[in-house]
């Protein structure tokens, strides 16, 4: 098993981010400019003010090659479901990642939470784990996917910021 953090900052401030966050305007420009097919398959509600808490899941299909490693074991394209469940009470978000192959043998999750560190500022922190059971396997898959997210957070955050910049000013 794999334990990891990713910290980076964004110029805004938590109630300011979560909406961002979920709107249909940034999630559709994030997906197109990371060139990861996106699909919503569930997206609730629940509650209002400290008690609200959204349900979302999205099907997410990474457009690249697959690792020589895992091309035979996904059959041509990566895919994940990742299920949110985001807490304003908590102002963080838990997030499961089921791969589209060997799910029974993944457990890839982890916890996407915001601090504000000044005026107009804050720290979002990305607490995850990543346990692939495969035989002989595991531990290359694990380090690859756990790599590949760190890629995809630093690609996440370059467009995030840049978002922020000209859309919330």
């Amino acid at each position: 098993m794999i334990e990891y953090e990713i910290v980076d900052e964004f110029a805004t401030t938590p109630e300011r981010y979560w909406p961002m966050f979920f709107s249909e305007a940034y999630n559709a420009a994030l997906w197109k400019a990371l060139d990861i097919g996106h699909e919503l398959l569930e997206f609730r509600r629940e509650g209002e003010g400290d008690s609200e808490v959204i349900h979302r899941v999205q099907r997410l299909t990474p457009k690249r090659d697959v690792p020589p490693a895992l091309q035979k074991l996904v059959g041509g394209a990566i895919a994940y479901e990742e299920r949110n469940v985001w807490r304003a009470r908590d102002n963080a978000m838990e997030v499961v990642t089921i791969p589209n192959f060997f799910a029974d043998k993944f457990d890839t999750r982890g916890t996407y939470r915001l601090e504000a560190i000044g005026d107009k500022r804050l720290r979002r922190i990305w607490t995850a784990h990543c346990k692939c059971g495969v035989a002989f396997v595991g531990g290359k898959i694990e380090k690859q996917v756990v790599e590949e997210v760190k890629r995809s957070y630093r690609a996440t955050t370059a467009f995030t910021q840049k978002w922020i910049a000209e859309q919330m000013s």
